[in-house]
């Protein structure tokens, strides 16, 4: 009797730590994050969040440059809502026969700085206390300040990948 116990016992311990092994592989091999890809509208809603950031897009090209194929866009739900899709080194160039097609790009979404950006980055002509004013280099700097406010943000995707689906 003591022996059917121990067996039983035996068993019963070589069982149950084999299930927990099971398991636990079970939940290691599962993906830690999910890849999420985006329409263009997609992109834009959430453009702010996603600047600098790696993305997956996808959407209707809707126009190749003709010289070469160095970029194309990409449609939204419209003609109006599209983004700029950079080739690079790593895709090549975009042929004239993906018009129309549907793409997936994967890369780093890019916002377009402004002209008034490249002059003053960062504010650092006319900040400071060692810095001369007279009234032309104030009236400059207005004009930066409004063209600042005024501006447009544009943002492209500096392609990485491209798939057509």
């Amino acid at each position: 009797m003591k022996n059917l116990a121990l067996v039983s016992l035996f068993a019963f311990l070589l069982i149950s730590c084999g299930g927990q092994k099971k398991q636990q592989q079970n939940t290691d091999s599962q993906p830690e994050t999910e890849i999420v890809v985006l329409t263009v509208d997609d992109l834009y809603e959430n453009a702010a969040d996603m600047v600098d950031k790696e993305v997956i897009v996808k959407g209707t090209v809707m126009h190749v440059c003709k010289q070469g194929g160095g970029r194309c866009f990409l449609m939204g739900s419209n003609e109006e809502i599209n983004i700029r899709v950079e080739a690079g080194e790593k895709i090549g160039a975009f042929n004239q026969e993906q018009m129309g097609s549907e793409l997936e790009i994967v890369g780093i979404f890019k916002e377009v700085k402004t002209e008034a950006d490249a002059h003053n980055p960062a504010g650092e002509h006319g900040e400071g206390d060692d810095h001369e004013h007279d009234a032309e280099m104030d009236e400059a700097h207005r004009i930066i300040a409004e063209s600042e406010e005024e501006a447009e943000v544009v943002y492209f995707i500096e392609g990485l990948k491209a798939k057509e689906l």
